[in-house]
């Protein structure tokens, strides 16, 4: 088989022994394209593995500079879901195919999902109250996740989503700043508008389950769960910060068992983390979107 000369080639070299020789052996072509593989395999697989992953942990707290004393705990945790993922993970939702992130798809569904459900949360806040940083934070949030340097529309050159990101971050603090000095402020946090927002997320995403398993969708099991995952994480950790305002309005209402139903619920999906994602698992996650929904439809009818 002379005419196949990479073959030719390798079984000359296996005189000398050892896979050193025969790749010394191969055709310059060869020997490039081996190359070439390889650091595709590093840059994409190794290094691309490494950036992305999906890190979900309901009980993270905000730090000072988000949640300083006296601020509102609902504004801090926007910020944090934020700046966990533009600036403490790599953000990959509008990576192009030249970045090692390039190929992942469960990663960019999580953080996608997380920025929209943040956004929809800030953007009920913004629409209830008369806070115009917190308007300024919305619109920053409604840049498209997928949104790079280049695109495709007119204008054709733009900031990418996480320089908006970081700025709706950036207003959320300075807002809090404001309520830190203003002790009246915090009570006017519209925190009912939010939890309404969510319910609206939450039973769309338990839909979009539904819609999934029966085949509807081309999308697979791992990046629907992770999609998933992202509003269940966003919508926990924001109705912690609206529970830890409204803390006394709740003990007196007597809902305080339903807004913990409900978290729960959502930080059993955040949770849901399994190797090999099974329909079990989604049924799972549409199971407790369905609890965490109704609890907190209830409490929106309490507080209505």
């Amino acid at each position: 088989m002379r005419w196949f000369p990479v073959r030719r080639a390798a079984e000359e070299g296996s005189a000398d022994g050892g896979i050193p020789a025969r790749l010394a052996a191969l055709p310059r072509w060869a020997r490039i394209g081996l190359v070439a593989l390889a650091i595709l395999i590093i840059w994409y697989g190794v290094i691309g593995g490494l950036r992305a992953g999906i890190h979900a942990e309901p009980a993270s707290r905000p730090g000072a500079d988000l949640l300083p004393p006296g601020g509102a705990e609902t504004l801090a945790m926007a910020a944090l879901l934020i700046r966990q993922q533009v600036d403490d993970r790599a953000f990959t939702p509008n990576d192009p195919f030249f970045y090692p992130t390039a190929f992942a798809r469960r990663t960019p569904a999580f953080q996608s999902r997380l920025v929209e459900t943040v956004s929809e949360g800030v953007a009920a806040l913004a629409a209830s109250g008369g806070q115009p940083l917190v308007a300024r934070a919305a619109g920053s949030l409604a840049t498209p996740a997928d949104q790079w340097l280049v695109g495709a529309g007119f204008p054709f050159v733009s900031l990418p989503a996480e320089v908006h990101y970081r700025r709706a971050v950036a207003a959320l603090a300075e807002q809090n700043r404001a309520i830190a000095v203003t002790p009246s402020a915090r009570r006017e946090v519209p925190g009912s508008a939010l939890v309404a927002a969510l319910v609206v997320r939450l039973e769309a995403e338990a839909q979009a389950i539904a819609d999934h398993r029966r085949g509807r969708a081309r999308e697979s099991d791992g990046v629907r769960l992770a999609a998933t995952r992202g509003t269940a994480l966003a919508a926990a950790m924001l109705l912690r910060g609206v529970r830890e305002d409204g803390a006394e309005s709740i003990r007196v209402s007597g809902r305080a068992a339903r807004w913990a139903e409900a978290i729960d619920a959502l930080d059993a999906i955040a949770r849901l983390d399994p190797i090999l994602v099974r329909d079990s698992h989604l049924v799972k996650a549409g199971y407790e979107l369905l609890l965490a929904s109704r609890a907190l439809r209830d409490i929106v009818a309490t507080q209505a």
